[in-house]
């Protein structure tokens, strides 16, 4: 895990979504939901390697941080 490509595929799936949808964001918020997913599971599986976040890196995810915020608020949309 924390290959450069990791997540990459998530990536492309946003640019794709945005190409198809005229760029509206909201249309595409699945893969945007889709990408931090697979951002926050990379991180997760570093660190149960013993692994720090900055070892962890793809090109396509952001830093944890910003990983981590996303997901608490994707949480409180869903109701968790």
């Amino acid at each position: 895990m924390g290959a450069p490509q990791d997540c990459q595929g998530e990536a492309c799936a946003i640019q794709d979504c945005l190409s198809k949808h005229n760029y509206s964001e909201s249309a595409c918020q699945s893969y945007v939901e889709s990408l931090y997913k697979c951002c926050d599971r990379m991180y997760r599986e570093a660190e149960k390697r013993g692994k720090s976040p900055e070892e962890a890196k793809s090109t396509a995810c952001p830093i944890k941080s910003v990983v981590d915020r996303k997901m608490r608020t994707m949480g409180k949309m869903s109701g968790s």
